[in-house]
């Protein structure tokens, strides 16, 4: 391995050991940051900042200086080169884009960071792969469901795939048999209620719930 894929390559493996990856996607920084606080309360190594969160560079650049290497840090929503440049700045771990953005790989691993294309059909995997993706993310996963994880995974087994969208505590394990590496949680990782009364206990609880079921 050379040197500049050994990082790579470590960070690789810690998305894969963290098995979910939050997905904050918010229009308020402070709930997005509160929402990062309580992830990381609840044992999460990993997160996705989304793009539509105000000032999102601030944010990564606020959890890295607060927990340091020990949070691996992803930037999603990532839509051009201009987005990725900054988030990599930033000291973003991944890029995540919800589609075909290839112009974004070599980017990503030029800086150290691994990068999660969205595809959904073979064709879009087979370019996802053509262009050196670290992980397919499967968006919107619910459309299609484990079935068509599964399918996709019949014909690409050694591709990593993340499905993301729709994907919650009771149907990860369906994800996770037919074939996912790891899976994207958003808005169903926080109970709304309690979310909008910030009960970070009982978020904190459910959070290490779902943890616990996808380690199970």
């Amino acid at each position: 391995m050379t040197a500049s894929a050994a990082p790579i390559a470590s960070k690789l493996a810690a998305l894969l050991a963290a098995r979910v990856v939050p997905v904050l996607r918010y229009t308020d920084a402070a709930a997005a940051a509160y929402a990062a606080e309580v992830a990381v309360a609840a044992g999460c190594s990993t997160l996705e900042l989304t793009w539509t969160i105000p000032g999102v560079t601030d944010l990564v650049r606020a959890l890295r200086d607060k927990h340091g290497a020990s949070l691996l840090l992803g930037v999603g929503t990532v839509l051009d080169e201009t987005q990725a440049r900054e988030a990599l700045v930033a000291g973003a771990d991944f890029l995540v884009s919800p589609a075909l953005a290839t112009e974004i790989v070599d980017m990503a691993h030029a800086a150290d960071a691994l990068c999660l294309l969205g595809a959904y059909t073979p064709t879009e995997v087979l370019a996802a792969r053509r262009a050196g993706v670290d992980v397919v993310k499967v968006f919107p996963a619910d459309t299609g469901g484990p079935r068509h994880l599964a399918a996709l995974k019949s014909v690409y087994p050694d591709t990593i795939f993340c499905p993301t969208g729709g994907v919650t505590q009771e149907n990860m394990g369906e994800y996770f048999a037919a074939g996912a590496g790891l899976v994207g949680i958003g808005s169903n990782l926080y109970d709304k209620a309690a979310f909008a009364a910030r009960d970070t206990a009982a978020l904190v609880a459910q959070i290490v719930r779902t943890r616990e079921a996808a380690h199970g």
